[in-house]
């Protein structure tokens, strides 16, 4: 999938990323340090950040996450490359999602949707409306959070994610039978059991494998 250089913006299929930081991401040596000057105000947290998420076991560490979640804005608009956007909303997104913090889990998500979308995620994007029809859901919204199911499966079936599909039939199927639509909710959950989808129980303690970009093996540069 083609991104942006952080430094000059154009697309390339292949990028290499900052070694320090493994978020911001550059054509080469030159752009890099072209672009060292701004980079470098936002490189030496990255890297406090991941390290804290790297070792974290207790709820403890996670507080000790979002203690920069005051700077978060800062961090992604220091990443002038979608993925690297991606990869700071995700750091604290999953501190949210270890410490049950609903509302901070759906404030995030709902900006990694649009982001998902423009970078044509769309596996990664229908996650995002599940995650965030959960949350609508925790919080008394089940309105929203059948739109935002639906919308997911929509994604689904339009890009042939059908593990999506199956993720948001399985909620579509919770809501229906909570609401007295049993027969309506039966046929849901038999199509989301037609499938390769984890069981998805209304705890955001079951939430716990975050969103990452996709996996990729891109060259280090090296200072």
């Amino acid at each position: 999938m083609a991104t942006s250089c952080a430094h000059c913006m154009k697309h390339r299929s292949v990028l290499k990323r900052c070694s320090r930081c493994k978020q911001a991401s550059y054509c080469g040596k030159a752009c890099q340090n072209a672009a060292w000057k701004e980079h470098k105000k936002t490189c030496k947290t990255l890297q406090d950040v991941r390290e804290l998420v790297r070792v974290a076991k207790r709820a403890s560490d996670w507080r000790g996450v979002l203690k920069w979640g005051g700077r978060m804005d800062e961090l992604v608009e220091g990443m002038s490359d979608d993925t690297g956007r991606d990869g700071v909303l995700s750091t604290f997104m999953k501190a949210h999602m270890e410490l049950d913090s609903t509302d901070g889990v759906l404030m995030i998500e709902l900006r990694r949707f649009d982001l998902l979308g423009k970078m044509e995620r769309f596996r990664d994007q229908g996650r995002a409306l599940c995650h965030i029809a959960h949350c609508h859901h925790s919080l008394g919204r089940p309105q929203e959070a059948e739109r935002c199911f639906q919308r997911a499966r929509d994604i689904g079936a339009a890009h042939g994610f059908f593990s999506v599909e199956c993720k948001a039939c399985e909620g579509l199927g919770y809501l229906a039978m909570r609401e007295g639509r049993h027969q309506e909710g039966v046929d849901l959950l038999h199509n989301a059991l037609a499938g390769p989808c984890p069981r998805l129980p209304w705890s955001l303690n079951s939430y716990r494998q975050p969103l990452n970009p996709e996996p990729s093996t891109p060259r280090q540069l090296l200072r």
